[in-house]
């Protein structure tokens, strides 16, 4: 049966769909006669022309690819000339879904800016699969601001599960069981690089990996619950993955400070705690003194033996140092990365423009390790934030060559010859040597 939507507009959920014929065979039932997307296979779905027009209604309907078995499917039915299309779940079949759950997708699309999310909505989403949890979930997320409730509906034991293994293993006890299910992509709509360098982290702790790798992904770790929104994690998933970041941090001393902004923004009661973030918030026009005078102006920030520092000079340039404590030498257990091969980013936030991520080079010094970089400042009010932990050169091989060349123009050149003996130890095509070898062709220009 057609949902009844009046003024609505019902488009796909999932990237693929496929359009459907009656099935001599079985009344009632449909079978998948079109090819993915009518051909487009690249295209989203949601942007075909096809699905532009307001008679699209949402239902569920009998449905089969090939010689599968017929089963409930979340569809798309034109209510003036009756075609269907069915959505394809990521192996290109009918994705599931019950007659109730796809009501409710219908009436989450009839307040699609505010969707609803008392308990029997969540009950119902929570008995779908989690294609559909997954596919309903990442578009609300992108193009809407939904109650965080409804992300509570996605399969966080298993989450749990894998974590609750790490922190038994940061513990020195026994062997763990391999987890029941992966976590694969299912988390995304909630938060990225949280679920991927968990499960890789668990397995390689698990195997007895080697620790620069499992360094690695701790860091990754920590840098994506740097991000997450924690309102969209349930409180008890929040609270173990708060212990695992703070358990995580006595492997390596790098990792502490980021640790700390993590286990604090997962706090139960965020009001009432301080995140004890390295952010130091300037504006592009200096005090009144330092205008008079014609000084720098200086701030500074702190956490500890985590330093950051901004000389913000009248000619408008800022010139940013970081402190990091040095970790002692490398004791039985500890993930420490080399310390003569590290970066740490630093994130430049500003109205005007689009957030921009650097990496000082830093260099080693008796007891900490240091880092600099000369920026411009943008006009008005900006932030730079310093946060995520530092990693190894070679752990920028996923960026592209031109995202790094910013940083070498805003390196001194002591600085970019840190950046040189590092390189000499990574493949020819690595973005850092790409990179080197952009930032010299623009000197000679």
């Amino acid at each position: 049966m057609i949902g009844v939507s009046g003024g609505v507009r019902h488009r796909p959920l999932a990237r693929w769909v496929a359009r459907l014929g009656t099935d001599g065979s079985e009344p009632g039932t449909y079978r998948v006669t079109g090819r993915v997307n009518d051909g487009a296979e690249r295209t989203d779905a949601r942007a075909l022309p096809l699905f532009q027009d307001p008679a699209w209604r949402r239902t569920s309907l009998l449905a089969r690819r090939g010689e599968g078995s017929a089963a409930t499917a979340l569809a798309l039915q034109h209510s003036v000339h009756g075609d269907a299309y069915a959505e394809l779940d990521d192996y290109g079949r009918p994705l599931p879904v019950s007659a109730e759950g796809a009501q409710l997708v219908g009436r989450i699309e009839e307040r699609w800016d505010a969707p609803p999310a008392e308990p029997e909505v969540l009950r119902v989403l929570a008995g779908e699969g989690l294609d559909l949890r997954h596919v309903l979930l990442h578009r609300l997320g992108g193009e809407t601001e939904p109650p965080p409730a409804l992300f509570h509906t996605l399969p966080w034991n298993d989450l749990e599960a894998v974590a609750g293994n790490v922190l038994t293993m940061l513990g020195g006890a026994g062997p763990v069981e391999r987890p029941r299910r992966e976590l694969r992509h299912w988390f995304t709509p909630a938060a990225t690089r949280l679920a991927g360098p968990l499960a890789i982290l668990e397995r390689g702790m698990r195997e007895g990996r080697d620790p620069v790798m499992l360094r690695y992904e701790a860091a990754s770790l920590l840098t994506g619950l740097l991000a997450v929104r924690p309102e969209r994690i349930p409180q008890s998933t929040a609270r173990q993955l708060a212990q695992l970041a703070e358990q995580l941090s006595t492997r390596d001393p790098l990792l502490r400070h980021t640790a700390r902004v993590v286990a604090k923004r997962l706090h139960t009661d965020r009001t009432q705690v301080r995140i004890p973030s390295l952010a130091l918030r300037l504006d592009s026009v200096l005090p009144p003194a330092a205008r008079t005078t014609g000084a720098s102006h200086i701030r500074t920030i702190m956490d500890g033996p985590f330093v950051v520092q901004a000389e913000h000079t009248p000619g408008g340039q800022v010139r940013v140092t970081v402190t990091l404590p040095k970790p002692a030498d490398r004791a039985e257990g500890a993930w420490t990365a080399d310390t003569a091969d590290l970066v740490a980013p630093l994130t430049l936030r500003s109205a005007e423009r689009k957030a921009a991520l650097f990496w000082i080079a830093l260099r080693v010094r008796e007891s900490s390790l240091l880092g600099g970089l000369e920026l411009f400042s943008p006009q008005g009010r900006f932030e730079l934030v310093a946060d995520e932990p530092p990693v190894p050169f070679a752990a920028l091989r996923t960026l592209s060559a031109t995202d790094l060349l910013p940083s070498l123009h805003a390196s001194s050149t002591a600085t970019v010859r840190l950046w040189s003996s590092a390189a000499t130890a990574l493949p020819a095509e690595h973005p850092v040597r790409v990179a080197l070898r952009l930032y010299r062709q623009d000197l000679t220009r």
